[in-house]
Protein backbone atom coordinates (compact mmCIF):
# COMPACT_ATOMS: atom_id res chain seq x y z
CA UNK A 1 0.00 0.00 0.00
CA UNK A 2 0.98 3.55 -1.27
CA UNK A 3 1.20 5.55 1.50
CA UNK A 4 1.58 9.62 1.08
CA UNK A 5 3.57 10.05 4.14
CA UNK A 6 6.76 8.14 2.46
CA UNK A 7 6.91 10.98 -0.55
CA UNK A 8 6.19 13.68 1.75
CA UNK A 9 9.27 12.60 4.10
CA UNK A 10 11.31 12.40 0.83
CA UNK A 11 10.62 15.56 -0.05
CA UNK A 12 10.51 16.98 3.46
CA UNK A 13 14.30 15.71 3.22
CA UNK A 14 14.62 17.11 -0.11
CA UNK A 15 13.61 20.56 0.80
CA UNK A 16 15.73 20.96 3.99
CA UNK A 17 19.24 20.24 1.96
CA UNK A 18 17.94 22.47 -0.95
CA UNK A 19 16.74 25.23 0.97
CA UNK A 20 20.26 26.26 2.72
CA UNK A 21 21.54 26.07 -0.94
CA UNK A 22 19.46 28.52 -2.03
CA UNK A 23 19.36 30.74 1.03
CA UNK A 24 22.90 31.35 -0.15
CA UNK A 25 21.99 31.50 -4.13
CA UNK A 26 19.70 34.39 -3.10
CA UNK A 27 22.18 36.02 -1.11
CA UNK A 28 25.08 35.47 -3.93
CA UNK A 29 22.81 37.34 -6.08
CA UNK A 30 22.09 40.31 -3.80
CA UNK A 31 25.71 40.26 -3.66
CA UNK A 32 26.94 40.06 -7.40
CA UNK A 33 23.69 42.05 -8.72
CA UNK A 34 25.40 45.38 -6.96
CA UNK A 35 28.58 44.64 -7.62
CA UNK A 36 28.61 43.91 -11.60
CA UNK A 37 26.15 45.47 -14.08
CA UNK A 38 23.16 44.54 -16.33
CA UNK A 39 25.61 43.90 -19.57
CA UNK A 40 27.85 42.10 -17.82
CA UNK A 41 25.21 40.06 -16.78
CA UNK A 42 23.72 40.14 -19.85
CA UNK A 43 26.73 39.23 -21.70
CA UNK A 44 26.93 35.90 -19.13
CA UNK A 45 23.69 35.18 -19.40
CA UNK A 46 23.67 34.79 -23.18
CA UNK A 47 26.84 32.51 -23.60
CA UNK A 48 25.09 30.20 -19.90
CA UNK A 49 21.93 29.75 -22.55
CA UNK A 50 24.13 27.92 -25.24
CA UNK A 51 26.08 25.87 -22.03
CA UNK A 52 22.39 24.67 -21.11
CA UNK A 53 22.05 22.52 -24.24
CA UNK A 54 25.53 21.46 -24.77
CA UNK A 55 24.91 20.03 -20.57
CA UNK A 56 21.65 18.56 -22.46
CA UNK A 57 23.76 16.45 -24.98
CA UNK A 58 26.12 15.61 -22.40
CA UNK A 59 23.33 13.95 -19.86
CA UNK A 60 21.27 12.98 -22.88
CA UNK A 61 18.44 11.31 -20.13
CA UNK A 62 21.21 8.80 -18.15
CA UNK A 63 20.73 10.35 -14.82
CA UNK A 64 16.40 9.69 -14.65
CA UNK A 65 17.49 6.36 -16.28
CA UNK A 66 19.74 5.51 -13.43
CA UNK A 67 17.44 6.37 -10.79
CA UNK A 68 15.32 3.84 -11.63
CA UNK A 69 17.81 1.05 -11.65
CA UNK A 70 17.03 -1.89 -9.07
CA UNK A 71 21.22 -2.90 -9.96
CA UNK A 72 24.32 -1.59 -11.21
CA UNK A 73 27.72 -4.10 -11.99
CA UNK A 74 30.53 -1.93 -10.86
CA UNK A 75 32.07 -2.54 -14.79
CA UNK A 76 29.10 -1.04 -16.11
CA UNK A 77 28.98 1.62 -13.67
CA UNK A 78 32.88 2.74 -14.43
CA UNK A 79 32.21 2.38 -18.20
CA UNK A 80 29.08 4.68 -17.54
CA UNK A 81 31.48 7.20 -15.97
CA UNK A 82 34.09 6.78 -18.67
CA UNK A 83 31.64 7.55 -21.11
CA UNK A 84 30.17 10.63 -19.74
CA UNK A 85 33.98 11.91 -19.18
CA UNK A 86 34.74 11.50 -22.42
CA UNK A 87 31.32 12.70 -24.24
CA UNK A 88 32.19 15.51 -21.70
CA UNK A 89 35.73 16.13 -22.88
CA UNK A 90 34.91 16.07 -26.76
CA UNK A 91 31.29 18.79 -26.24
CA UNK A 92 33.96 20.84 -23.75
CA UNK A 93 36.53 21.15 -27.28
CA UNK A 94 33.84 21.86 -29.54
CA UNK A 95 31.89 24.36 -27.25
CA UNK A 96 35.64 26.26 -26.50
CA UNK A 97 36.08 25.92 -30.75
CA UNK A 98 32.56 27.62 -31.30
CA UNK A 99 33.63 30.98 -29.85
CA UNK A 100 33.81 32.60 -32.95
CA UNK A 101 30.42 31.43 -33.81
CA UNK A 102 28.83 32.81 -30.63
CA UNK A 103 30.47 36.54 -31.13
CA UNK A 104 29.38 36.43 -34.69
CA UNK A 105 25.43 35.04 -34.50
CA UNK A 106 24.92 38.00 -31.34
CA UNK A 107 27.56 40.51 -32.54
CA UNK A 108 27.85 41.28 -28.99
CA UNK A 109 31.38 42.96 -28.01
CA UNK A 110 33.48 40.42 -26.05
CA UNK A 111 31.04 37.13 -25.79
CA UNK A 112 33.83 35.49 -27.20
CA UNK A 113 36.05 36.14 -23.87
CA UNK A 114 34.30 34.11 -21.25
CA UNK A 115 33.24 30.90 -23.79
CA UNK A 116 36.44 29.07 -22.05
CA UNK A 117 35.43 29.33 -18.58
CA UNK A 118 32.03 27.85 -19.41
CA UNK A 119 34.14 24.81 -22.08
CA UNK A 120 35.64 24.18 -18.25
CA UNK A 121 32.23 24.11 -16.66
CA UNK A 122 30.80 21.90 -19.20
CA UNK A 123 33.52 19.63 -18.31
CA UNK A 124 32.94 19.13 -14.56
CA UNK A 125 29.34 18.99 -15.14
CA UNK A 126 29.83 16.12 -17.40
CA UNK A 127 32.27 14.23 -14.71
CA UNK A 128 29.01 14.67 -12.51
CA UNK A 129 26.46 12.97 -14.36
CA UNK A 130 27.09 9.65 -13.08
CA UNK A 131 27.57 10.13 -9.19
CA UNK A 132 24.89 12.82 -8.99
CA UNK A 133 22.37 10.35 -10.39
CA UNK A 134 23.47 7.48 -7.76
CA UNK A 135 23.11 10.15 -5.10
CA UNK A 136 19.83 10.73 -6.11
CA UNK A 137 18.12 7.08 -6.15
CA UNK A 138 19.27 6.87 -2.67
CA UNK A 139 17.48 10.10 -1.78
CA UNK A 140 20.87 11.36 -0.29
CA UNK A 141 19.73 15.16 -0.24
CA UNK A 142 21.74 16.17 2.21
CA UNK A 143 24.72 15.18 0.65
CA UNK A 144 24.01 16.70 -2.74
CA UNK A 145 22.56 20.05 -0.77
CA UNK A 146 26.44 20.23 1.51
CA UNK A 147 28.37 19.66 -2.24
CA UNK A 148 25.89 22.95 -3.86
CA UNK A 149 26.44 24.89 -0.75
CA UNK A 150 29.98 24.84 -0.91
CA UNK A 151 30.01 25.15 -4.80
CA UNK A 152 27.80 28.43 -4.17
CA UNK A 153 30.03 29.82 -1.60
CA UNK A 154 33.21 29.52 -3.31
CA UNK A 155 32.06 30.51 -6.85
CA UNK A 156 30.55 33.32 -5.73
CA UNK A 157 33.43 34.54 -3.15
CA UNK A 158 35.71 33.71 -5.93
CA UNK A 159 33.60 36.31 -8.37
CA UNK A 160 33.66 39.15 -6.03
CA UNK A 161 37.53 38.17 -4.92
CA UNK A 162 38.59 38.60 -8.77
CA UNK A 163 36.17 42.02 -9.88
CA UNK A 164 38.69 43.53 -7.35
CA UNK A 165 41.72 42.82 -9.85
CA UNK A 166 40.29 41.86 -12.94
CA UNK A 167 37.90 42.54 -15.41
CA UNK A 168 34.50 41.90 -14.27
CA UNK A 169 33.41 39.71 -16.94
CA UNK A 170 36.30 37.76 -16.51
CA UNK A 171 35.51 37.22 -12.96
CA UNK A 172 31.92 37.07 -13.34
CA UNK A 173 32.70 34.49 -15.77
CA UNK A 174 35.22 32.59 -13.67
CA UNK A 175 32.25 31.85 -10.98
CA UNK A 176 31.17 29.40 -13.44
CA UNK A 177 34.26 26.68 -13.42
CA UNK A 178 35.01 27.31 -9.55
CA UNK A 179 31.42 26.27 -8.93
CA UNK A 180 30.88 23.06 -11.32
CA UNK A 181 34.38 21.55 -10.02
CA UNK A 182 33.58 22.10 -6.27
CA UNK A 183 29.93 20.15 -7.21
CA UNK A 184 32.29 17.54 -8.88
CA UNK A 185 34.51 16.42 -6.38
CA UNK A 186 31.65 16.97 -3.66
CA UNK A 187 29.92 14.63 -5.50
CA UNK A 188 32.01 12.22 -6.30
CA UNK A 189 33.27 11.72 -2.70
CA UNK A 190 30.19 11.14 -1.15
CA UNK A 191 28.94 8.81 -4.02
CA UNK A 192 31.50 6.01 -2.46
CA UNK A 193 29.01 5.68 0.25
CA UNK A 194 26.00 4.43 -1.93
CA UNK A 195 24.96 0.75 -3.05
CA UNK A 196 26.18 1.47 -6.22
CA UNK A 197 29.51 2.96 -5.25
CA UNK A 198 31.97 5.57 -6.49
CA UNK A 199 32.94 5.40 -9.84
CA UNK A 200 35.48 5.19 -11.61
CA UNK A 201 36.57 5.29 -14.92
CA UNK A 202 35.74 2.62 -17.13
CA UNK A 203 36.09 1.54 -20.65
CA UNK A 204 33.09 -0.21 -21.16
CA UNK A 205 30.50 2.13 -22.85
CA UNK A 206 28.46 -0.83 -24.06
CA UNK A 207 26.59 -0.38 -20.73
CA UNK A 208 24.20 2.20 -22.04
CA UNK A 209 23.24 -0.02 -24.59
CA UNK A 210 20.13 -1.61 -21.79
CA UNK A 211 19.07 2.09 -20.93
CA UNK A 212 19.08 3.45 -24.37
CA UNK A 213 14.96 3.38 -24.76
CA UNK A 214 14.43 5.11 -21.73
CA UNK A 215 17.22 7.49 -22.63
CA UNK A 216 16.21 7.92 -26.12
CA UNK A 217 12.89 9.74 -24.87
CA UNK A 218 14.28 11.43 -21.62
CA UNK A 219 16.36 13.34 -24.05
CA UNK A 220 14.24 13.86 -26.37
CA UNK A 221 12.23 15.58 -24.17
CA UNK A 222 15.08 17.31 -22.51
CA UNK A 223 16.29 18.55 -26.45
CA UNK A 224 12.89 20.24 -26.91
CA UNK A 225 12.07 21.30 -23.66
CA UNK A 226 15.89 23.02 -24.26
CA UNK A 227 14.15 25.31 -26.75
CA UNK A 228 10.88 26.30 -24.79
CA UNK A 229 13.06 27.35 -21.85
CA UNK A 230 15.73 29.20 -23.46
CA UNK A 231 14.61 30.36 -26.97
CA UNK A 232 13.76 33.73 -25.28
CA UNK A 233 17.13 34.53 -23.96
CA UNK A 234 18.65 33.60 -27.20
CA UNK A 235 16.35 35.93 -29.09
CA UNK A 236 16.00 38.80 -26.83
CA UNK A 237 20.15 38.66 -26.72
CA UNK A 238 20.10 38.57 -30.72
CA UNK A 239 17.79 41.29 -31.16
CA UNK A 240 17.21 43.48 -28.02
CA UNK A 241 21.03 43.47 -26.52
CA UNK A 242 22.81 42.56 -23.42
CA UNK A 243 21.25 45.29 -21.87
CA UNK A 244 17.98 43.85 -22.03
CA UNK A 245 18.76 40.22 -21.96
CA UNK A 246 20.22 41.39 -18.33
CA UNK A 247 16.82 42.39 -17.09
CA UNK A 248 14.94 39.69 -18.72
CA UNK A 249 17.07 37.12 -17.36
CA UNK A 250 17.03 38.87 -13.93
CA UNK A 251 13.34 38.82 -14.04
CA UNK A 252 12.70 35.13 -15.08
CA UNK A 253 15.65 34.48 -12.44
CA UNK A 254 12.98 35.95 -9.38
CA UNK A 255 10.25 34.42 -10.97
CA UNK A 256 11.78 30.96 -10.73
CA UNK A 257 12.88 31.38 -7.13
CA UNK A 258 9.55 30.21 -5.78
CA UNK A 259 9.79 27.27 -7.83
CA UNK A 260 12.86 26.79 -6.51
CA UNK A 261 11.71 27.03 -2.83
CA UNK A 262 8.99 24.95 -3.54
CA UNK A 263 8.60 22.46 -6.42
CA UNK A 264 12.64 22.27 -7.63
CA UNK A 265 12.93 21.22 -3.79
CA UNK A 266 10.68 18.41 -4.16
CA UNK A 267 11.04 17.22 -6.85
CA UNK A 268 14.56 15.27 -6.64
CA UNK A 269 12.55 12.94 -3.79
CA UNK A 270 9.07 12.18 -6.35
CA UNK A 271 11.02 9.65 -8.71
CA UNK A 272 12.82 8.08 -6.19
CA UNK A 273 9.60 7.04 -4.28
CA UNK A 274 7.34 6.99 -6.97
CA UNK A 275 8.86 4.20 -9.12
CA UNK A 276 8.59 1.69 -6.30
CA UNK A 277 4.64 2.11 -6.72
CA UNK A 278 4.35 2.07 -10.51
CA UNK A 279 1.98 -0.73 -10.45
CA UNK A 280 -0.62 1.02 -8.67
CA UNK A 281 -1.44 3.81 -10.96
CA UNK A 282 -4.34 4.40 -9.01
CA UNK A 283 -2.69 4.52 -5.82
CA UNK A 284 0.43 7.14 -6.85
CA UNK A 285 -3.16 9.06 -8.93
CA UNK A 286 -4.42 9.57 -4.53
CA UNK A 287 -1.37 10.95 -3.67
CA UNK A 288 -0.31 13.20 -6.76
CA UNK A 289 -3.67 14.47 -6.13
CA UNK A 290 -3.18 15.56 -2.81
CA UNK A 291 0.08 16.58 -3.35
CA UNK A 292 -0.28 18.93 -6.21
CA UNK A 293 -3.35 20.95 -4.61
CA UNK A 294 -1.33 21.45 -1.65
CA UNK A 295 1.15 22.64 -3.60
CA UNK A 296 -1.07 25.01 -5.57
CA UNK A 297 -2.50 26.70 -2.87
CA UNK A 298 1.04 27.66 -1.72
CA UNK A 299 2.15 28.67 -5.43
CA UNK A 300 -0.90 30.61 -5.73
CA UNK A 301 0.47 32.66 -2.43
CA UNK A 302 3.52 32.77 -3.63
CA UNK A 303 2.11 34.22 -6.85
CA UNK A 304 0.07 36.70 -5.44
CA UNK A 305 2.78 37.37 -3.38
CA UNK A 306 5.65 38.49 -6.04
CA UNK A 307 2.45 40.07 -8.00
CA UNK A 308 1.77 43.02 -4.93
CA UNK A 309 5.31 43.16 -3.94
CA UNK A 310 7.56 43.64 -7.02
CA UNK A 311 8.90 46.74 -6.34
CA UNK A 312 9.98 46.09 -3.08
CA UNK A 313 11.56 42.69 -4.06
CA UNK A 314 13.05 44.22 -6.92
CA UNK A 315 15.12 46.81 -5.10
CA UNK A 316 15.66 44.62 -2.20
CA UNK A 317 16.91 41.29 -4.07
CA UNK A 318 18.78 43.76 -6.99
CA UNK A 319 19.06 47.04 -5.95
CA UNK A 320 18.45 50.12 -7.68
CA UNK A 321 20.00 49.94 -11.40
CA UNK A 322 17.20 47.28 -11.89
CA UNK A 323 14.40 49.41 -11.74
CA UNK A 324 13.37 48.14 -15.35
CA UNK A 325 12.87 44.36 -14.22
CA UNK A 326 9.78 45.28 -11.83
CA UNK A 327 7.17 44.99 -14.65
CA UNK A 328 8.30 42.33 -16.05
CA UNK A 329 8.46 40.20 -13.22
CA UNK A 330 5.15 41.65 -12.05
CA UNK A 331 3.37 39.83 -15.17
CA UNK A 332 5.70 36.75 -15.14
CA UNK A 333 4.36 36.18 -11.47
CA UNK A 334 1.15 35.45 -12.96
CA UNK A 335 2.51 31.90 -14.05
CA UNK A 336 3.98 31.12 -10.73
CA UNK A 337 1.39 28.89 -9.89
CA UNK A 338 1.04 26.88 -13.04
CA UNK A 339 4.61 26.42 -13.07
CA UNK A 340 4.75 25.23 -9.26
CA UNK A 341 2.67 22.54 -10.27
CA UNK A 342 3.52 21.84 -13.79
CA UNK A 343 7.27 21.39 -12.92
CA UNK A 344 6.72 18.50 -10.95
CA UNK A 345 4.88 16.60 -13.85
CA UNK A 346 8.20 15.20 -15.06
CA UNK A 347 8.84 13.13 -12.01
CA UNK A 348 5.66 11.26 -12.45
CA UNK A 349 5.54 10.59 -15.80
CA UNK A 350 9.10 9.59 -15.14
CA UNK A 351 8.61 7.18 -12.16
CA UNK A 352 5.35 5.19 -14.01
CA UNK A 353 8.43 4.58 -16.93
CA UNK A 354 6.19 6.83 -19.38
CA UNK A 355 8.86 8.91 -21.06
CA UNK A 356 7.51 8.50 -24.14
CA UNK A 357 4.45 10.44 -22.76
CA UNK A 358 7.20 12.97 -21.24
CA UNK A 359 8.36 13.54 -24.69
CA UNK A 360 5.24 14.06 -26.48
CA UNK A 361 3.95 16.24 -23.59
CA UNK A 362 7.25 18.39 -23.83
CA UNK A 363 6.97 18.48 -28.01
CA UNK A 364 3.76 20.39 -27.87
CA UNK A 365 4.68 22.64 -24.85
CA UNK A 366 7.06 23.47 -26.53
CA UNK A 367 5.87 24.16 -29.85
CA UNK A 368 3.06 26.49 -28.22
CA UNK A 369 6.19 28.35 -26.10
CA UNK A 370 8.28 28.91 -29.01
CA UNK A 371 5.58 30.51 -30.60
CA UNK A 372 4.63 32.73 -28.01
CA UNK A 373 8.23 34.09 -27.59
CA UNK A 374 8.49 34.37 -31.52
CA UNK A 375 5.20 36.63 -31.38
CA UNK A 376 7.01 38.83 -29.14
CA UNK A 377 9.89 39.41 -30.35
CA UNK A 378 8.72 40.15 -33.73
CA UNK A 379 7.26 42.67 -32.21
CA UNK A 380 10.12 43.88 -30.19
CA UNK A 381 8.33 44.15 -27.00
CA UNK A 382 9.46 42.50 -23.44
CA UNK A 383 6.77 43.01 -21.81
CA UNK A 384 4.05 41.55 -24.56
CA UNK A 385 6.61 38.63 -24.72
CA UNK A 386 6.39 38.29 -21.02
CA UNK A 387 2.21 37.97 -21.67
CA UNK A 388 2.53 35.92 -24.55
CA UNK A 389 4.61 33.06 -21.93
CA UNK A 390 1.99 33.64 -19.35
CA UNK A 391 -0.59 32.69 -21.59
CA UNK A 392 1.56 29.38 -22.93
CA UNK A 393 2.68 28.20 -19.54
CA UNK A 394 -1.31 27.84 -18.65
CA UNK A 395 -1.94 26.15 -22.02
CA UNK A 396 0.90 23.52 -21.42
CA UNK A 397 -0.78 22.58 -17.89
CA UNK A 398 -3.94 21.85 -19.91
CA UNK A 399 -2.02 19.46 -21.69
CA UNK A 400 0.48 18.13 -19.77
CA UNK A 401 -2.08 16.80 -17.38
CA UNK A 402 -4.41 15.70 -20.43
CA UNK A 403 -1.63 13.20 -20.63
CA UNK A 404 -1.18 12.27 -17.24
CA UNK A 405 -4.89 11.57 -16.89
CA UNK A 406 -5.97 10.02 -19.41
CA UNK A 407 -2.93 7.90 -20.50
CA UNK A 408 -0.99 7.23 -16.98
CA UNK A 409 -4.08 7.36 -14.57
CA UNK A 410 -6.60 6.54 -16.65
CA UNK A 411 -9.07 8.75 -14.98
CA UNK A 412 -10.60 12.43 -16.52
CA UNK A 413 -9.32 15.10 -16.71
CA UNK A 414 -12.00 17.32 -14.90
CA UNK A 415 -11.78 15.06 -11.58
CA UNK A 416 -8.56 16.90 -11.01
CA UNK A 417 -9.30 20.57 -12.11
CA UNK A 418 -11.75 21.08 -10.18
CA UNK A 419 -9.24 20.81 -7.07
CA UNK A 420 -7.22 23.54 -8.67
CA UNK A 421 -10.25 25.98 -8.82
CA UNK A 422 -8.90 27.91 -5.52
CA UNK A 423 -5.05 28.67 -7.64
CA UNK A 424 -7.56 29.62 -10.93
CA UNK A 425 -9.19 31.94 -9.11
CA UNK A 426 -6.02 33.86 -7.97
CA UNK A 427 -4.72 34.02 -11.49
CA UNK A 428 -7.85 35.38 -12.58
CA UNK A 429 -7.79 37.97 -10.26
CA UNK A 430 -3.73 39.29 -10.84
CA UNK A 431 -4.92 39.02 -14.53
CA UNK A 432 -7.68 41.21 -14.28
CA UNK A 433 -5.63 43.87 -12.01
CA UNK A 434 -3.04 43.98 -14.57
CA UNK A 435 -5.61 44.64 -17.32
CA UNK A 436 -7.36 46.76 -14.81
CA UNK A 437 -4.42 49.25 -13.68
Amino acid sequence: MFKSDNLYKAIFKSMIGRYSVYAVNISSMMILARIFTPEVFGIVAAIMVFFIFFQLMAEAGLGPAIINLDCLLSEDRNGLFGLTLTVGLVLSLGFAALAPAFLLFYKIPRIDEIVPYIAISLMFFSACIIPNAILLREQAFFRIANASFAAEICSTATAVGLAQFIDPLHALAAKGPVSAATIFFFIWYFSGKTEFGRPMPGHKFSAIKPLLRFTGYQFGFNFINYFSRNLDNILVGKYMGAIALGSYDKAYQLMRYPMLLLTFAMTPAIQPVIRKHAGNPREVEAVHRDFTFKLSLVGAAAGLAMFVFADSIVLLMLGSQWLNVIPIISILSIAIPVQVILSTSGGFFQAMNRADLLFLSGLLSAIVVVGAILIGIIQRDIELMCWYIVAAFHINFFQAYYYMYRKVFIIPLHKYLVKMLPAATVISGMVFWSWLF
